[in-house]
């Protein structure tokens, strides 16, 4: 049940002791630690930090830091950050306990949660003396204007807002009067505040009884000492006697809030502030009775708010309307802020392909989608196995450095000129982040970056013998030859094989297939016996030609020489007498002209 004690500080006026002047240095800001956990974007998530009474007097507040996540339906699931967690520094003045504990904050962009110091119930002006003793020492009350800085670890004071409160510096001297925006130092407390997601500026109301119904105080939390910035006047009040806190939308365009009645069955009624002018518009009513304490927008849906008071209850965007509530651990009082979503990373490596040459070198780039936060952002990788092929400055995680967006590694291929020694993957990814990271993964996640050979093997044909006879038995053998061993997968030669020919058949193709880690593939050319004198001599080549893997060396061709040894047969003459050789034509002119010749000269001398 959520504790009327509401109104006691969250709501209606409170009254403290005094506090001192004191600025914090940046290096007393140790105990709130690093950022606190962001959220997945996917979760409806916001940091609740329940308010705790005291229970004896002189004692402050206290506050339970959690982040609760809502479900579809059912109760509010709560993770405790810290409880009861006290800033380092309390006031020098009058002593006043630590300060943890706040009824109006809201989530910076650096990822800590920035917060008014709400004074307790039980805070009151008995140290080191009453409020309306001759002193007057209320006049020096400062409380009200610290602002607290919530962490992973805990909590720092930083101090008094400048400008924001009117207080003085010794209670009974006019001149020590320091002047501010409105005087609080009565009380009540600031009950409401959200940061602005897009400037960074907090938002920062007192509306209750004894605050201001339609005033707005800008506060820049980025500062050292916060600062007081302006004052937004609203043309309207809220409508209502009081709102324990409003939203600001992701959009940075209005404030949403409920507003409730005056009176113990005052119903509440929301509405939403336009920041650029302080336009009040109402919203739905009839929200019901109880009050809500807290308010943040969440980070997986921009149409959609977190309301708590007597349980959590889910507002959309722009209507204002509340959806059912889902039961959530009470306290006396509350406040809420956003939760901010991961950041994204990716993994990209540039080129994704190298050749095992010098200066080959894959940078990998992790990138997030905003600059990582304080601390910065360590994102888990699985890096490449070990390999002779490559080596590598990319490890199990890489480190973003606060404010940046990017952090690299490399991938360097080891130079060789070992031919035919193949190619090599390096892959690397972003490993899937603890459930606790400030990370999540976006796209891509991984990259496989490629090594290749670069030194071509040698690819040559020789055929033994060279000359064949076309007798029977006559074969030369081709061995194509590489001068290192295939890769895995083998390698395809393309050839030009012998042309068809009668006097000749071969196995050798149009391709040789040579096996992973051989380095030789051989073919055939084999004479055609015959008996045929006079068929003269053939020749059968063949060529390697270029292709994938593989260059040409030499010799790249070959030539088998297929040669007739056939010769004519002359037949034998019969009886064993060689036949007397014939005249020819002329010859047989020139013995007649010879006879005649003869004949003449013998009638001469007759």
């Amino acid at each position: 049940m959520f504790s009327f004690k509401v109104s006691i500080c969250k709501v209606a006026a409170c009254v403290s002791g005094v506090f001192a002047l004191g600025l914090m240095s940046s290096a007393a800001w140790g105990a709130a630690g690093n950022p606190l956990p962001r959220c997945s974007a996917d979760t409806q998530s916001f940091y609740l930090m329940r308010y705790t009474e005291a229970q004896s007097a002189n004692t402050a507040p206290t506050t339970a830091l959690e982040l609760a996540t809502v479900p579809a339906t059912g109760t509010v699931a709560r993770t405790t950050i810290w409880n009861a967690a006290t800033a380092p520094t309390p006031s020098q003045w009058d002593g006043s306990p630590m300060a943890g504990a706040t009824v109006a904050a809201g989530m910076g962009k650096d990822g800590y949660i920035y917060a008014m110091r709400a004074v307790g119930t039980q805070e009151t002006w008995t140290y080191p003396g009453t409020w309306a003793g001759t002193d007057q020492t209320w006049r020096t009350h400062t409380r009200y204007y610290e602002m607290l800085r919530y962490g992973r670890s805990g909590v720092d004071n930083l101090g008094i807002v400048s400008g924001l409160g009117t207080y003085r510096t010794i209670a009974n001297d006019a001149s020590s009067q320091v002047n501010g925006a409105v005087d609080l130092r009565l009380g009540p407390n600031f009950n409401a505040a959200d940061i602005h997601p897009i400037t960074g500026v907090m938002y920062l109301a007192s509306f209750q009884t004894g605050g201001a119904l339609n005033r707005l105080y800008l506060i820049d939390v980025t500062q050292t000492p916060p600062q007081y910035l302006s004052t937004l006047n609203l043309d309207a009040n809220i409508p209502g006697a009081q709102s324990g806190d409003f939203a600001i939308d992701a959009a940075g365009e209005y404030a949403y809030g409920v507003a409730k009645a005056a009176g113990l069955l005052g119903n509440s009624t929301s509405y939403r502030i336009r920041l650029s002018d302080g336009h009040v518009e109402n919203l739905a009513s009839g929200l019901g009775i109880f009050p809500f304490g807290a308010a943040a927008r969440l980070p997986n849906d921009p149409a959609k708010m977190a309301f708590y008071g007597q349980g959590t209850r889910i507002m959309s965007l722009p209507g204002g309307t509340l959806g059912a509530t889902q039961t959530t651990q009470s306290s006396d009082s509350a406040d809420a802020a956003s939760c901010l979503p991961k950041l994204k990373a990716t993994l990209q490596c540039t080129p994704l392909t190298l050749v095992d040459a010098d200066a080959n070198v894959s940078t990998c780039t992790v990138t997030l989608d905003q600059p990582a936060p304080v601390g910065g952002i360590d994102v888990t990788l699985t890096p490449p196995p070990g390999n002779p092929r490559y080596s590598t400055t990319c490890g199990t995680s890489i480190s973003v450095p606060a404010g940046q967006a990017t952090a690299q590694c490399t991938i360097t291929a080891t130079p060789n000129t070992v031919p035919g020694d193949g190619d090599v993957t390096a892959d690397i990814a972003l490993a899937t982040p603890a459930s606790t990271a400030d990370y999540e993964l976006g796209t891509p996640t991984s990259a496989n970056v490629l090594i290749q050979n670069d030194d071509a093997l040698l690819a040559t044909v020789i055929c033994t013998p060279a000359d064949l006879v076309d007798a029977a038995g006559n074969a030369s053998t081709c061995t194509i030859s590489l001068n290192g061993p295939a890769p895995v997968g083998g390698i395809t030669l393309n050839l030009s094989p012998p042309g068809m020919n009668p006097r000749y058949t071969t196995d050798c193709g149009s391709t040789a297939q040579i096996a992973a880690g051989a380095s030789q593939a051989q073919c055939t050319i084999t004479a055609t016996p015959n008996t045929t004198p006079g068929d003269g001599d053939v020749q059968a080549p063949l060529t390697l030609l270029a292709g994938n893997g593989y260059a040409l060396g030499s010799p790249s061709a070959a030539l088998v020489n297929v040669r007739n040894d056939d010769q004519p047969v002359v037949p034998p003459s019969s009886g064993g007498i060689e036949p007397v050789p014939t005249l020819g034509e002329w010859a047989l002119f020139v013995l007649s002209l010879g006879i005649v010749g003869l004949a003449g000269r013998r009638r001469f001398l007759r």
